[in-house]
């Protein structure tokens, strides 16, 4: 969302370059985000929340201290050559947008970890300490992933999470969801469709999945600033940019969250 800190109103370019700049943004998030597409998404709140409040706990007796959670805040900066960009705004020049899609990828692969493998004290979906586990076989025959993951729906359904549920699983399972029965035109992937919500592919897991019960009350991304772009001035035969968001996950109810290993 744009705001007066991104200084993209000082920026001497078109506004047909910015749309450019932003549709490519955009498409890139779309093809490259999971974790989102897991949550709940609260905000954007604004560029200058820092921390959100959870409430207070109480340190001693009669004595409260206020919880919050940090925001964390990614910032990558990129150049586009001026020459470059006089020739695409006054001939239509093909512009070479290699380093922004560089930044814009760093921004989204920073959100994907962060949501999936915690950073520093923030836990990820995968690292949660009361999540449910099991332990996926592997996959070499048709009908082993849909038991796997009717295991972990059972988790959840015994931990009182009765869907619907999303299913989040690293490339390598993912694709062999593609197999079909032998006896009839079934391909696994639609029948574990039959079980979940959706099912996505996410490229930051290893060899490991993530069943989710959806929810708005359980696991939430915070979002301080979305992804944007902003405009920090010339810089030599250049003019220089930077992509940047801030972002947390809350987790009010881990034992909605079951891993799936390999």
């Amino acid at each position: 969302m744009a705001n007066r800190y991104l200084m993209q109103e000082d920026a001497p370019i078109s506004a047909e370059l910015w749309k450019l700049l932003n549709d490519v943004l955009v498409d890139l998030a779309k093809t490259n985000l999971t974790g989102r597409k897991l949550l709940n998404m609260i905000g954007p709140l604004g560029f200058g929340v820092k921390q959100v409040s959870l409430g207070d706990e109480e340190i001693d007796d009669g004595v409260f201290a206020p919880k919050s959670l940090p925001l964390y805040y990614v910032h990558r900066t990129f150049e586009i050559p001026t020459r470059d960009i006089a020739a695409f705004e006054s001939e239509k020049v093909t512009l070479d947008l290699t380093s922004f899609r560089k930044a814009v990828l760093e921004c989204l692969d920073f959100e994907e970890k962060l949501i999936f493998h915690g950073l520093a004290e923030q836990k990820g979906l995968l690292n949660l300490d009361e999540a449910a586990q099991v332990n996926m076989g592997e996959w070499s025959k048709i009908g082993e992933a849909a038991e796997d993951v009717i295991e972990a729906i059972t988790k959840l359904d015994e931990s009182g999470f009765h869907g619907p549920y999303l299913l989040a699983l690293s490339p390598d399972r993912y694709n062999r969801l593609m197999r079909r029965y032998e006896s009839g035109n079934q391909t696994e992937l639609e029948h574990i469709s039959m079980m979940v919500k959706k099912i996505y592919k996410a490229p930051t897991l290893k060899n490991a999945g993530v069943l989710i019960c959806d929810s708005p009350f359980y696991a939430s991304l915070i979002v301080g600033q979305d992804l944007s772009i902003g405009f920090i001035g010339p810089k030599d035969h250049t003019l220089e940019f930077f992509v940047s968001e801030s972002i947390a996950l809350l987790v009010r109810e881990p034992k909605s969250v079951c891993v799936l290993r390999g």
